[in-house]
């Protein structure tokens, strides 16, 4: 059962005892195969271990922290906390040194060079030799993010107009909240009180948007009254969210906050970028991708604006890594300090 310090019995346990008991009542000594105690055992057995399991079942679901994805739900939707959503990725699709005066009509279906699907939220006209029009991506997901100048081509050719386009800015899609980060979610709102504008509620209010995971509130940001907010998310290798995600946190809060307007700032941490030099042995590239993936998971665990990320500590990193035996961590070669608003991003690791 879930920790609750009762042992459940086993099915051959509940039989014997329940054997045991009816034998005593009945004053039977002899236990025969097809006796009506041997059946009436059995059968009782069955039917308590089925009650031993719903009560387990229960007692599993009744708190958030070892509940089934169904009762997940009910648990957030009491708190008021429930799941993101998947978002859809958003942005521009972009032609360069086209005939001005050329138009692409709202609805206009754009592909991927892997067959994902664009659609055109509004006309745009090609001015000074450039046509920038907005696409939605046909699905919703981190799959629908298209760094810039990746290919794009029209499905329906357009007079005068290349079929050939690059992506522009295309991003803001995110997959639906994983289950723990949901549960993490979910414990938090039984720990944590709402307070009508304290600290802690710009943080929950903003962990509500899709994109955002991690959040930060400083008081007086911008004068006595203002209020900022920083917000990341906890992509290991880019934790700075897009401006698209800030901006919906911003709207997100302004109804919820005390005080609303140009008080509350919502805004992106900035990178601090770490550049490493080491020695390692044994010198693969299957240890080096491991060292790299644990520094990162350092920076998740210790990186926190305005903390430090000891020495020793990167140095630790390296030493789980697996199949990591010897190493020289020749840069940095002290404790890294962050600022205010910084969050850690490993650079380029020189491997010496």
């Amino acid at each position: 059962m879930a920790d609750s310090g009762f042992t459940r019995l086993t099915l051959p346990q509940l039989i014997t005892q329940i054997r045991s008991d009816l034998n005593s009542r009945f004053q039977n000594d002899a236990v025969l195969r097809r006796a009506d105690s041997e059946v009436y055992s059995r059968v009782q057995a069955a039917a308590v271990h089925t009650l031993y399991g719903y009560i387990d079942y229960l007692a599993r679901n009744m708190l958030p922290d070892l509940c089934d994805e169904d009762w997940l739900a009910r648990h957030g939707n009491m708190k008021r906390c429930p799941r993101k959503e998947p978002s859809t990725a958003t942005g521009f699709v972009r032609w360069e040194g086209v005939t001005n005066g050329i138009t692409v009509p709202t609805g206009a279906v754009i592909q991927r060079d892997d067959l994902m699907e664009y659609t055109t939220t509004a006309a745009a006209t090609s001015v000074a030799g450039i046509l920038l029009a907005p696409v939605i991506c046909s699905s919703a997901g981190i799959t629908g993010n298209t760094d810039d100048g990746i290919g794009m081509i029209l499905t329906q050719p357009i007079s005068g107009l290349p079929s050939a386009a690059v992506a522009d800015g295309i991003e803001g899609g995110t997959d639906i909240e994983p289950l723990e980060e949901w549960r993490a979610r979910v414990i938090e709102r039984w720990y944590y009180t709402p307070q009508g504008g304290a600290d802690g509620d710009y943080i929950v209010w903003a962990k509500e948007v899709p994109g955002v995971t991690r959040a930060w509130t400083y008081r007086h940001w911008m004068g006595a009254g203002t209020v900022g907010v920083m917000v990341a998310n906890s992509n290991l290798e880019n934790p700075i969210p897009d401006g698209g995600v800030v901006a919906a946190v911003r709207e997100h809060i302004l109804p919820l906050a005390p005080v609303a307007g140009s008080s509350l700032y919502t805004f992106p941490p900035v990178a601090k970028v770490v550049p490493f030099r080491i020695r390692i042995t044994p010198d693969t590239p299957a240890v080096r991708y491991a060292v790299i993936a644990e520094l990162r998971a350092m920076f998740f665990r210790d990186g926190v604006p305005g903390g430090t990320l000891e020495h020793s500590r990167i140095a630790e990193a390296i030493s789980i890594a697996t199949g990591e035996y010897d190493h020289t961590l020749i840069s940095p070669v002290g404790d890294v300090a962050l600022g205010a608003t910084e969050l850690p991003v490993v650079g380029e690791v020189t491997w010496s």
